[in-house]
């Protein structure tokens, strides 16, 4: 059965002094959600349809954003409940705009019979909304990783809470089998089926900085980060790809340097590389004949991979010849 409460913004909606409010049209607020620097505001409102037979109306819900580049994608579930029965309606809507329920619902129907479908004079709507995805100016899409999803009251085990540092920390809801794909580290946590909420916890301390730990996130569902030089001259987001075992993140981060390829990150990026088993990044770096026996003195040899190892040693022999 679908419930609104299975969505993360829910609630009923009271239209009073029906039908009389839809001759003035009053679109009622239904609060804010917040989310990475944009604010959404949300409104549900009442709209008459023109039918021979007589008119007829529906709900909708539509979403402002306080920053106007702003686009974002959501779910909506609409429900009329009456004494016999309900009546419900679903959609998606791909950016900011209005969802129109799909339900009509005859004026008149509710007119001589308002016992069976009013109280106290008012028409009550159900609702439920899930936002899913957003992007600022960037227009690179991101995922709501900061609401509970679909069914998690009912343990939709497709679902697992990050909890970042403290017991009271920032909680981000990810894909259980795509995390479970590309780590094995991340596997290993999340392998039992014991219906048990505790086993689809993972807690995180505090070195797991909230915004750093996101992006990683983000890159490993699918969403192509914007990732920036300033952000890449330091090397935690690889760090905490890493100790989640993410790989795929780590290819990713690895692959942005060398897109970037500025000069002035030479010498940190390599560092990184060295740090992290980047080897690709590494062989790019060789080629270019970067200063590479001068960051190999400032890391420890013994922390370095076999391959990496390997790969300056064949370097060191190349310029010995």
């Amino acid at each position: 059965m679908l419930e609104t409460s299975s969505y993360s913004k829910n609630g009923y909606c009271r239209f009073e002094n029906f039908p009389e409010c839809l001759n003035h049209p009053n679109e009622i607020a239904l609060g804010q959600t917040n989310i990475p620097n944009i604010a959404v505001n949300w409104y549900m409102g009442l709209e008459r349809v023109p039918d021979p037979e007589g008119d007829r109306f529906r709900a909708y819900i539509w979403s402002e954003c306080n920053n106007e580049n702003a686009r974002i994608s959501y779910f909506v579930l609409m429900t009329f409940r009456c004494r016999s029965g309900i009546l419900w309606s679903r959609g998606k809507c791909p950016r900011a705009g209005k969802v129109l329920s799909t339900s009509h619902l005859k004026i008149s129907e509710i007119e001589n019979n308002p016992y069976e479908w009013l109280k106290d004079g008012a028409l009550e709507t159900e609702y439920g909304i899930q936002l899913e995805a957003y992007h600022l100016d960037d227009k690179i899409w991101n995922f709501n990783f900061r609401e509970k999803s679909f069914n998690w009251k009912n343990f939709d085990f497709s679902k697992v809470i990050i909890k970042l540092g403290t017991p009271e920390g920032t909680e981000l809801y990810c894909d259980k089998e795509l995390l479970k794909f590309h780590s094995q580290y991340l596997s290993s946590k999340f392998s039992s089926d014991d219906p048990n909420l505790s086993n689809r916890v993972l807690p995180l301390n505090t070195s797991f900085c909230t915004e750093t730990t996101e992006i990683v996130l983000q890159i490993a569902h699918g969403a192509r980060y914007r990732i920036l030089e300033e952000t890449l001259y330091s090397d935690s987001i690889v760090e905490i790809a890493e100790k989640l075992k993410l790989r795929n993140v780590s290819r990713y981060i690895e692959r942005r340097m060398i897109e970037l390829d500025a000069k002035e990150f030479h010498k940190v990026f390599l560092k990184v590389a060295i740090r992290y088993d980047l080897n690709h990044y590494l062989a790019h770096a060789l080629k270019r004949k970067e200063p590479m026996r001068e960051v190999c003195k400032e890391e420890d040899v013994h922390l370095m991979s076999r391959n990496t190892m390997m790969l300056i040693m064949s370097e060191f022999m190349k310029d010995s010849c």
